[in-house]
């Protein structure tokens, strides 16, 4: 018995800690929302199908665990969403990067430190036009090697 709740208790670990690791796990779904998970198998793949940068892609890439990716294009949900993501940040440890507002659509740049931690573990990227009623978010999972980064603009 003992040997099968360790075994039930292996499997399980594993499964935990994937979703803790997904902010926008709690963000509202409905018309006109979509989120996608992108986990670190298909990202190891990334070097296959990233044509003449291939190398410098999975060089960038080699440190992602995941990728999240959200999208709300219903204006009815757009003030939730809105309010979701401020909650959001209230409950992690950010600095915004970058911060850029133009004809109604801002964009932010955040990089997300856990607790007791100097690294960076996650970089958040928002995106909301009040206009169009549209908010687009992503959060690479990891790090991300800036100077692969430059080798790629080459």
């Amino acid at each position: 018995m003992k040997s099968k709740f360790l075994a039930l208790f292996m499997l399980i670990i594993p499964l935990l800690s994937c979703s803790q690791t997904r902010l926008l796990g709690s963000f509202p779904t409905g018309d006109e929302i979509s989120k996608v998970f992108v986990g670190p198998a298909l990202l190891s793949m990334a070097g296959d199908i990233g044509g003449d940068y291939a190398d410098e892609l999975k060089d960038m890439m080699k440190e992602i665990k995941s990728i999240e990716a959200y999208s709300c294009e219903n204006a009815k949900m757009y003030a939730t969403v809105d309010s979701k993501f401020d909650k959001l940040l209230r409950s992690l440890n950010t600095e915004e990067i970058v911060y850029s507002e133009e004809d109604g659509e801002k964009s932010q740049i955040y990089i997300v430190t856990a607790e007791g931690s100097s690294e960076p573990d996650a970089v958040l990227i928002y995106n909301s036009d009040r206009s169009e009623k549209e908010i687009n978010i992503v959060v690479i999972h990891g790090k991300i090697d800036i100077s692969s980064l430059a080798g790629a603009n080459k």
